[in-house]
């Protein structure tokens, strides 16, 4: 049941004004494209503006040059601190001229919010500051701290978040939403990733000799055989997780010759071939034996031959993260959603993987991924957000931090 206290915080949410911030953030291009000038910081700047417009505590950090990160603090510093967790950047619109509307317009038809970043999240984001005006302009004093972090570089190599832990700002953190569009959902567990790039090398020669050379095609071939082979081991080992299904290995790139090594030739036999191994874990598998396995088979292919050799390096290890249903953010959040919508709230997870892994997997803080916007959409032409669940959004984010935080008589 919504209390009179927290009826009057729901008050003071203006959807114009919400919906107006979801279109403006939206309007400025925030694709990592240090060529053309563009990145993160006139969107941080934005929100920066915004938090301080509502007296928050606000900080702005350079990560690497033109990609900040922008935290802002509201409360006592006393009791706990809840973390609203968004990213600033995102991924490229393609050719503008396949979609519909402008990608950066932000146009609204038929209760939808129409461009690049709309979805994947400036309405997230833009729906937990919202929700914070709310609390700060209501007057009402919290027992604990509300920490907006919109960070940089969310859909590269997260190093907006992993630069927000190295600063010591994780630490103070108790618990994180993670506004990532997922259609209002709690999903409370999200699949890891591990990035394996690897090489196998041979003897470059002429096509019509091959037996002066040795072809690098082959123990790949024999390679990525058993690299299937030890996907299935580990779906029989592992079986499925509750929201996240199975584990899976999958080739994402393979190349011969590998980049920067030439031009493919008809009639050349490259020296050697590239691949990039994609891996999304489970609780319960280890990358680190993971890896041991790869490398063996890797020697394995190129066994019995000194003309063959290869080499690897995992480029990136998020493990898999999973949050225990009975933690206050999680019931707040349930209850929540229960109290507006009148249903009980839809539990799923995140088949890849968010800045609250690293959040989870460096400081053991207790994340939930819950905002607006349809989860297939990110990424897509004609990406959009719909009005209704961005709205419903903020009110749950009012609700959640009011509850978790508590309230001063």
């Amino acid at each position: 049941m919504i209390t009179a206290i927290e009826q009057s915080v729901l008050s003071h949410i203006d959807d114009d004004e919400l919906i107006r911030w979801v279109q403006e953030l939206t309007r400025i291009p925030s694709v990592w494209r240090p060529e053309q000038g563009e990145g993160e910081e006139a969107a941080a700047r934005w929100v920066e503006a915004r938090c301080q417009e509502m007296g928050l505590e606000t900080h702005f950090q350079e990560v690497t040059p033109g990609r900040p990160n922008v935290i802002a603090i509201y409360g006592q510093n006393q009791g706990p601190t809840l973390m609203f967790e968004g990213h600033t950047d995102v991924v490229t619109e393609g050719d503008p001229d396949l979609w519909t509307y402008p990608p950066f317009a932000a146009e609204i038809h038929d209760g939808r919010i129409y461009g690049r970043g709309a979805n994947d999240m400036k309405a997230g984001l833009v729906a937990a500051m919202i929700a914070t005006k709310a609390i700060v302009q209501s007057g009402v004093k919290l027992k604990g701290n509300i920490l907006i972090g919109a960070l940089c570089d969310e859909e590269s190599g997260m190093i907006g978040v992993k630069d927000f832990v190295a600063r010591g700002w994780a630490d103070q953190v108790d618990a994180a939403i993670i506004c990532e569009p997922e259609e209002n959902h709690l999903c409370i567990a999200q699949k890891g990733v591990m990035w394996i790039h690897a090489f196998i090398y041979g003897v470059m020669a002429h096509g019509a000799m091959p037996l002066t050379g040795k072809n690098s095609a082959y123990p790949m071939a024999r390679f990525l055989t058993q690299v299937e082979a030890l996907e299935a081991e580990e779906i029989a080992r592992h079986g499925t997780y509750p929201h996240l299904g199975q584990p899976s290995i999958a080739p994402t790139i393979l190349l011969s010759p590998p980049r920067g090594q030439g031009e493919p030739q008809n009639n050349v036999m490259p020296r050697a071939t590239e691949v990039v191994l994609d891996f999304r874990l489970i609780p319960g598998q280890d990358p680190d034996a993971l890896a041991a396995r790869i490398e063996a088979l890797l020697q394995e292919a190129t066994a019995g031959d000194e003309r063959l050799s290869y080499e690897m390096r995992v480029l990136e290890v998020r493990p898999p993260t999973a949050t225990d249903p009975a933690e206050p953010v999680v019931t707040a959040l349930d209850g929540a959603y229960r109290d507006l919508t009148g249903q009980a709230p839809i539990y799923g997870g995140v088949p890849g993987s968010t800045d609250g892994t690293i959040l989870h997997w460096k400081k053991n803080i207790p994340i939930v991924t819950c905002g607006p916007g349809d989860i297939h959409i990110p990424h897509h032409v004609d990406e959009w957000v719909s009005i209704e669940e961005i709205k419903t959004a903020a009110r749950m984010y009012v609700l959640a931090a009011l509850r978790y935080l508590g309230v001063e008589a």
